[in-house]
């Protein structure tokens, strides 16, 4: 009987050894518990600043689980259809347009350019001349007749239209009057011509005009001024006019004097 004595004094010493071993593995995990307890205490606590929400550590832990794998759906079948080529032309010499696509046009914003005047029509050099030999002899034709007359005044029609009108130039008087006569008629013909009809009578046979500018222009009556007087200077006594054949520019001494310019039509 002693064996089995000692056999069972050997379990429950056994059992004895176990429940010491459980209740000291329980009090780490009981302090550990607390510890962990304790490092979600906040800083305040026990100050009296206390937060109104209070954190508390679940005992247990959530268990894992396993995640169902997720079965991939099998791909779907694309059909691919086959892209036709297109059909060459019957006529190889002329190309097809049909896939050209034509850019609608892009509207363009144009600038406002100021308006610049066609340039004047130059006069060449022989038809100012003809242009001076007939106002020459317009003018000289108009002052025989008056040369006629005034003779006949003085004489009491004597001498009629014969060569004796020039003899009279030996008389003062009809020197004086002849001289007046003749510087009358040049100015008014001057005046009359340039003045208001913008040319003489030998432009008028050659179809040339003078322009003097702008109307609106401040200088516009001056330069008609200036016209008429040069061209009374340069015309009248003839032997100046040979200074207008020197032109530069198309332009000679009367143009560029009276500030005007003179056009074809």
């Amino acid at each position: 009987m002693r064996p089995m004595n000692s056999d069972f004094n050997a379990s429950s010493s056994n059992k004895n050894s176990l429940q010491e071993l459980q209740s000291f593995i329980g009090e780490i995990l009981q302090s550990e518990n607390e510890l962990s307890r304790e490092s979600f205490r906040p800083l305040t606590d026990g100050l009296g600043l206390e937060s109104p929400k209070h954190f508390t550590v679940a005992d247990d832990l959530p268990i894992a689980r396993p995640i169902k794998k997720l079965e991939a759906e099998p791909a779907k079948k694309v059909e691919v259809k086959p892209v036709r080529e297109p059909l060459a032309p019957a006529n190889p010499s002329r190309p097809s347009y049909s896939g050209v696509v034509i850019a609608s046009p892009v509207p363009q914003i144009i600038s406002p350019t100021p308006a610049v005047p066609p340039p004047i029509p130059s006069v060449s050099l022989m038809k100012r001349i003809s242009c001076v030999v007939l106002d020459q002899l317009f003018v000289q034709t108009l002052w025989a007749i008056a040369l006629v007359i005034t003779s006949n005044i003085l004489t009491g029609f004597e001498t009629g239209f014969s060569a004796a009108v020039f003899k009279g130039f030996s008389n003062p008087l009809f020197f004086r009057f002849a001289v007046l006569e003749f510087a009358t008629l040049w100015l008014g013909y001057l005046a009359i011509c340039l003045g208001i009809t913008n040319m003489t009578f030998g432009m008028w046979v050659w179809g040339i005009r003078i322009s003097y500018g702008d109307k609106r222009d401040e200088n516009y009556g001056l330069r008609k001024i200036m016209r008429i007087f040069w061209s009374f200077v340069f015309f009248a006594p003839i032997l100046p006019s040979v200074l207008l054949l020197f032109r530069k520019n198309q332009r000679n001494l009367l143009d560029a004097l009276s500030g005007s310019n003179i056009y074809s039509v």
